[in-house]
């Protein structure tokens, strides 16, 4: 379950991501982090792999938009 205040926090990450990069490393790793609280997951902050910050581009964004 996602709570309101993770939903807000999703909204803002995602609004500086629209494009689909982060603008920088501390947004993305706050990106990781979020994802990673809600779908306790163990994404890495610094990893690189294209599919992994697809998934949590693409999960973070599903939360913004609901």
């Amino acid at each position: 379950m996602v709570t309101e205040e993770q939903k807000q926090k999703a909204i803002e990450l995602y609004n500086l991501c629209k494009n689909g990069k982060a603008p920088n490393h501390e947004v993305k790793a706050e990106l990781v982090n979020l994802y990673n609280e809600i779908h306790k997951t163990k994404y890495k902050t610094n990893s690189n792999c294209g599919a992994c910050l697809q998934t949590i581009y693409t999960g973070i964004k599903h939360i913004a938009n609901k």
